[in-house]
């Protein structure tokens, strides 16, 4: 077998031809094979069907004499003679008198076939008389038997003659042209381009035939890259000493560039750091003044009506009292109908008006708060973490019907040093918003608050000192801010939940806390495939710088 595989290695080719070769010479000899013997078939058949012919026309008219002769001797020994025919196994006759003669025995399977005749009779008056019936049966199994020996004899035979032939072709195709195509193949794997001086020639005879003709091909190259060889080593040289001239001034040229575009390059980087930070600081601080602008606005317009609102609220409630106390008096003294219808109109009046005042004052508290007024807040160091769960230990009234799942994620613990009441006001408002517009009081919402520290360079950290800032990260999974809100509900007044008396201040008010109070930003970020709900992220400072002002 190894022998075998190396030979199939070294001559693919002969080994593919001599498949070949077999293969088609297979295919013809069976093809011819079977032709044979479905003409030797016919010619058996033919031979069966001639004897059936025969024994038609001459044996046929005997028996039916025999049987009128009533002659059962001369019956038997003519079944007998026809018993001796080829393939012939087995015959019977029957009499309509019920006599039957026998003649072989009947097989009860295989290839038969089976005839039956009519034996009839004639008089002198040329009258038919039906004598008997004949039933021969006929088997193939001979003729297929001889066909088998036939089909074995030819096969080998044929195999035979088709293997010599083969390996004698193979045997002449290797040696006119296998052999010499291994040689050119050998010689082009070991051609390089230093070893060019070796010419390819081959072991035969001078023959003007196509191998020669790729051997003069072969050769002609390796003489045409000789010269090519040649004439590139001649232009390198000079292209050598041409360079060699050019390297120092490149050299040279090239650390000059180098130096003014390292030089270049540091004032590029300088200019857009500046000028990225001008873009961000000037960004902010027209946003900031735009708000500030704005609370201060609001709390000025919310301090001018205060008075007037308490003065009417005052009345109001007067009016309310004295008109209790005149249906009591008159329901003692029994009054006209009319009286007491204005008197109930006075008190249903005045209780429109005491509700509507009092809706406003608590509008004018929430228009106040919207100017961030630093000194009356209260700057300390605390515990975030700790003060956050404060915060939702607060909450627990108001989230009682609503119930949302709240989790903190972040350091154990978080010393920072700001404004603790400025922290409960901006996740005050953000949970009421999450329950109200997220979650619409419905229970099953989810929120997250996830914090961690970062260094000015915006590289997470894990020790407080070490940080620069908090960056906070609030979520929700309920319905999410609508397209094109993320900077608009910033703004005062802006509101999707104003039947419900929302005032659209809370996230105006957090936004001034966080900027003008806390010195940080607040963004409202778009919405992520995992997450459709709001997704606030705020970026504090750990410690506020003492204000300049």
């Amino acid at each position: 077998m190894q022998r075998i595989k190396t030979f199939y290695h070294h001559n693919p080719l002969g080994v593919r031809l001599l498949a070949a070769i077999l293969i088609y010479s297979s295919l013809i000899t069976l093809f011819a094979t079977g032709f044979q013997l479905w003409s030797d078939y016919r010619y058996e058949r033919s031979d069966i069907d001639k004897r059936l012919y025969q024994i038609e026309t001459s044996s046929i008219r005997s028996l039916s004499n025999s049987l009128w002769e009533i002659n059962p001797a001369q019956v038997q020994i003519q079944l007998d003679g026809l018993l001796q025919l080829p393939d012939v196994r087995y015959l019977e006759i029957t009499t309509p008198y019920g006599e039957a003669f026998f003649a072989g025995s009947k097989p009860e399977s295989g290839q038969l076939l089976q005839h039956n005749y009519t034996l009839t009779h004639q008089d002198h008056n040329d009258k038919s008389h039906t004598v008997g019936k004949l039933t021969l049966i006929v088997s193939l199994e001979d003729i297929y038997q001889r066909l088998a020996d036939k089909v074995l004899l030819i096969l080998a035979t044929q195999g035979v003659k088709t293997f010599l032939v083969s390996v004698f072709i193979l045997t002449l195709f290797h040696h006119l042209i296998t052999r010499h195509l291994s040689t050119m193949a050998l010689f082009a794997r070991r051609l390089k381009l230093d070893h060019l001086d070796q010419t390819l020639e081959l072991k035969r005879g001078p023959h003007n035939d196509e191998l020669n003709d790729v051997v003069s091909a072969f050769n002609s190259m390796r003489r045409t890259m000789l010269d090519d060889i040649k004439k590139r080593q001649q232009a390198e040289r000079a292209l050598e000493s041409a360079n060699e001239a050019l390297a120092d001034l490149n050299k040279q040229l090239e650390q000059r560039v180098a130096k003014r575009t390292e030089q270049l390059e540091d004032r590029n980087r300088e200019l857009q750091q500046t000028l990225n930070q001008l873009q961000n600081t000037q960004k902010q601080l027209v946003e900031s003044e735009k708000m500030a602008a704005l609370g201060e606005l609001v709390a000025g317009v919310a301090h001018e009506i205060n008075t007037p609102i308490g003065i009417g609220f005052t009345a109001a409630t007067f009016l309310a009292d004295e008109a209790k106390r005149i249906e009591a008096r008159s329901d003692a003294e029994k009054s006209d109908p009319d009286s007491k219808k204005l008197l109930a109109l006075t008190l249903e009046s005045s209780d429109l008006i005491c509700r509507n005042l009092e809706r406003a004052a608590q509008l004018i508290r929430a228009f106040k708060q919207v100017s961030v007024d630093q000194s009356s807040e209260q700057r300390r160091r605390f515990d975030l973490i700790s003060y956050l769960h404060e915060i939702l230990v607060s909450l627990q009234p108001r989230l009682k019907n609503c119930r949302p799942k709240i989790q903190i994620t972040g350091p154990n613990q978080l010393i920072i040093d700001s404004y603790p009441g400025s922290y409960y006001q901006i996740f005050n408002n953000l949970i009421i918003n999450s329950v109200i517009h997220g979650f619409e009081q419905q229970p099953g919402g989810e929120i997250n608050i996830s914090i961690i520290l970062l260094t000015e360079t915006k590289q997470r950290v894990e020790a407080v000192q070490q940080a620069d800032f908090i960056q906070i990260d609030y979520t929700d999974n309920g319905v999410g801010v609508q397209e094109g809100w993320h900077q608009k509900l910033f703004e005062p007044f802006v509101t999707s939940k104003r039947h419900q008396d929302c005032s659209g201040l809370g996230m105006h008010i957090s936004y001034n806390i966080v900027h003008q109070l806390l010195r940080g930003q607040i963004k409202s970020l778009p919405v992520q495939r995992d997450n459709p709900g709001a997704h606030f992220r705020l970026t504090l400072p750990v410690k506020l710088q003492p204000d300049k002002s």
